[in-house]
C-alpha cells in the first residue's frame, strides 16, 4: 500500500512551487517601452531632390529607411521643391508601377501645393510634414516625370510600428485628399477642348492639394498646442 502523504507536507510543496513560479516571474525583463515620437527628416541631410542632369535622387531612399524605426505618432519631414511630388500609399501595385492614379480606392493620397513640374527653372521650396497615422506598411514616391522620378529610386517603404499608439491629436485627423482619376480624353471637331480639359484637371489637382496642405497645417497647430 503506498505511503499517504500528510496534508502538511502538501501544503508545504505547494508553497515552495508558488515561491519558484513567483521567482522566476519577477526575473523576467519586462518589455522596453517605446520610445517618445519623433521626427524623421527624409535622407537626411540630402533632402528629397532629384537631380535631371543626372537623372537620379539626391539620396539612396531605401538604405535611408533601413536605418530607421518608425512609430504611429512619428513625422516624416521632407525638404524638398516643387520639382518634385510625394505620394503616400498602402497600395503595393501602385507603388511598384509608381503611378499615383492606379488605385481603385482611397490607399493613395497627395502630399503639398504642387504637382511637381520637373521642368520649372525655379521652384519653390516646401517642407512637408506627414504624420504616420498608419500602422504597417506605408509606401512613398515622386509621381513627376510621369513616374520615371519613381523609377529611378525617388522613392521607399516602411513599416510603421504601433509602439505607444497615436497620440490623442493625431487620433481623429482630416482625411487625406484621394489621388484624381485622370480625366478621359474627349474627341472634338477643333480638338480645342483637349488643352482646356488639362487646364481643368491641373487647377482641380491643384485645388484639392491646396485645401489639404491648410488643413494639415491646422492639424499640426493643434497637436503643438497639445504637447
Amino acid at each position: 500500500m503506498a505511503p499517504r502523504r500528510c496534508p502538511i507536507e502538501a501544503a508545504a510543496i505547494a508553497f515552495s512551487l508558488a515561491v519558484i513560479i513567483s521567482g522566476v516571474s519577477a526575473a523576467a525583463p519586462s518589455p522596453a517601452p517605446a520610445p517618445a515620437n519623433k521626427n524623421h527628416t527624409v535622407g537626411g541631410t540630402a533632402g528629397w531632390f532629384y537631380n535631371t542632369s543626372s537623372n537620379a535622387p539626391s539620396a539612396n531612399y531605401s538604405d535611408w529607411a533601413a536605418s530607421q524605426t518608425f512609430y504611429l505618432g512619428d513625422f516624416l519631414v521632407f525638404n524638398t521643391n516643387t520639382n518634385s511630388s510625394v505620394v503616400q500609399t498602402s497600395n503595393d501595385t501602385t507603388y511598384s508601377l509608381c503611378d499615383a492614379t492606379n488605385d481603385d480606392g482611397n490607399q493613395t493620397f497627395l502630399w503639398g501645393s504642387d504637382g511637381g513640374d520637373s521642368n520649372s527653372s525655379n521652384p519653390t521650396p516646401e517642407v512637408l510634414e506627414i504624420p504616420l497615422i498608419y500602422e504597417g506598411p506605408n509606401y512613398f514616391f515622386s509621381d513627376t516625370m510621369d513616374g520615371n522620378q519613381c523609377q529611378n529610386g525617388m522613392k521607399f517603404e516602411i513599416n510603421v510600428l504601433h509602439g505607444n499608439g497615436l497620440p490623442p491629436a493625431l487620433k481623429q485627423p482630416p482625411s487625406p485628399s484621394p489621388v484624381p482619376k485622370p480625366l478621359p480624353p474627349t474627341s472634338t471637331g477643333g480638338g480645342g477642348n483637349s488643352s482646356e480639359n488639362q487646364t481643368s484637371k491641373k487647377n482641380g489637382v491643384e485645388g484639392i492639394r491646396g485645401g489639404f496642405v491648410l488643413a494639415i497645417l491646422g492639424m499640426l497647430s493643434l497637436f503643438l498646442t497639445t504637447v
